[in-house]
């Protein structure tokens, strides 16, 4: 998987070192979700929303799931000194990732858009 560069592309979304972006799209848990941004603020219809985009993007390569899925990044968003990207699972729910050897890891769930609104 590609590492980022420090530089976003002029759509805001993050360049890549590599071009090796036909993998499959990986999501996981390392660290605590940020408070307030937890499995906890998900009402019914958010967890069908989550589920739903789940369903969705463990079928797409990282290239698809940028093109169908990805927000425009917020340049002072960074956790553990990586640039933080923004997935729109439904128009006012937000995942907000980072890229960790090849795999987005999850560390806030938005389902109000509360985060970096647009």
């Amino acid at each position: 998987m590609g590492k980022l560069a420090n530089e976003t592309s002029p759509k805001n979304v993050p360049i890549l070192l590599t071009n090796q972006r036909d993998v499959k799209f990986e999501l996981s848990l390392k660290y605590p979700l940020e408070n307030g941004y937890t499995f906890k603020t998900l009402g019914q219809r958010n967890i069908k929303e989550f589920q739903g985009f789940l369903d969705k993007v463990t079928k797409m390569t990282v290239q698809q799931v940028d093109k169908a899925f990805a927000r425009p990044l917020d340049k002072n968003d960074f956790y553990n000194k990586k640039q933080v990207l923004h997935y729109e699972v439904s128009k006012s729910f937000r995942l907000h990732t980072i890229l960790e050897d090849g795999r987005y890891v999850i560390i806030r769930i938005d389902p109000n858009h509360k985060k970096h609104k647009e």
